[in-house]
């Protein structure tokens, strides 16, 4: 770790604990997810797919034209998805608990076709 990003490893960490604990309380499973959710915060730092500005930092990563062309095409699969999902389940004639279902689903699912669509075009480019 860099001496001069202490500031961001520590609000990342603390914003990582915080959100694990609001997610699954007191529990081992938060820790996970925290240990998962602070390791993505140094992969973005430490990857090279950002421009790093020292001058500020608790928010050094800066977006330059291809990080905005990824997460523009990770935003419209994450919605074509979502909606996909949420569509087909609402119209599925499968009773009153899967149509409950749908919106939260289509929401996990958009997210998670949204960071993991991200993390491959940052990666692939």
């Amino acid at each position: 770790m860099k001496r001069p990003f202490l500031p961001y490893y520590v609000s990342r960490a603390l914003l990582s604990a915080v959100f694990s604990i609001l997610v699954f309380g007191l529990t081992w499973k938060a820790l996970v997810l925290g240990l998962v959710l602070f390791g993505l915060f140094l992969l973005y730092l430490h990857s090279g797919w950002f421009a790093v500005d020292a001058g500020n930092p608790l928010f050094p990563l800066r977006r330059d034209e291809r990080a905005r062309e990824a997460q523009r095409q990770s935003l419209i699969a994450a919605l074509i998805v979502g909606a996909a999902v949420f569509l087909g389940l609402s119209f599925l004639p499968l009773g009153a608990s899967a149509s409950s279902a749908a919106v939260p689903l289509a929401i996990a699912l958009a997210v998670l076709v949204y960071f993991g669509s991200e993390l491959g075009l940052l990666a692939r480019s």
